[in-house]
């Protein structure tokens, strides 16, 4: 889920209302949380929600759960963690930000810690991702698209494809600005653990329909996967 959806969410539970959220995450003070006070200036707490399941007191405030989410994002991104991304070129935000993607693209567990390798081959050769997720992300920041599509708009078009969002990685190189959602432990973990590869393209298997990708090396074995 993105911020938005979280917040929603949270309104929905009765845990305080959707504008209270959205005053509580632009102001409040996030001090005892170091790596999370260090994301770069203008941010949002994109991504640093971490999902996960809470198990509240009655009459806990937005701010308490708010708290307990930002807490459990500290501690489960553990400094080992912070490390193991570091090693692959990754501050922490960068890390939260590509763990994001995989997390919007991966449907299988096993395939997180591929795509992420995929990935950062391409951040290293200073190429588009070319991350479907980031245009639906991209789109979502037009509130039009987002009353008549969803947050996740399915069919993504030419002009969508277009969209001149930094976050759209179809169009701007490296990794966009922050995290497109909010991601769980698997999918940071396959960031800080990436599989090195030698694969820089990936196509979802229509054939098999399990959510499951077809990878290949070079160009030309990617469209002969495409046409397959």
């Amino acid at each position: 889920k993105r911020l938005e959806e979280t917040v929603d969410l949270l309104a929905q539970a009765g845990l305080g209302k959707a504008e209270a959220f959205k005053r509580l995450l632009s102001t409040m003070d996030l001090s005892p949380w170091p790596q999370i006070a260090v994301r770069p200036a203008g941010a949002s707490l994109e991504g640093y929600l971490f999902p996960d399941t809470y198990i509240m007191p009655v009459g806990s405030t937005p701010a308490q759960l708010v708290e307990k989410m930002l807490q459990t994002f500290d501690r489960r991104f553990t400094p080992e963690l912070v490390a193991a991304a570091a090693a692959k070129g990754l501050n922490p935000h960068q890390a939260l930000t590509l763990a994001a993607i995989v997390e919007r693209e991966a449907a299988l567990e096993a395939e997180r810690p591929l795509i992420a390798g995929v990935f950062l081959n391409r951040i290293a050769a200073n190429d588009q991702l070319g991350a479907d997720p980031t245009v639906q992300f991209a789109v979502a920041l037009d509130p039009a698209s987002v009353e008549k599509f969803g947050w996740w708009k399915k069919e993504l078009t030419l002009e969508d494809l277009k969209n001149p969002s930094p976050y759209n990685t179809r169009l701007a190189f490296g990794l966009p600005p922050g995290p497109i959602t909010n991601p769980g432990l698997a999918s940071i973990e396959a960031v800080a653990k990436a599989t090195p590869t030698r694969m820089y393209y990936f196509v979802a298997d229509a054939k098999k329909g399990d959510g499951s990708h077809v990878f290949a090396e070079t160009e030309s074995e990617h469209f002969a996967n495409i046409a397959r």
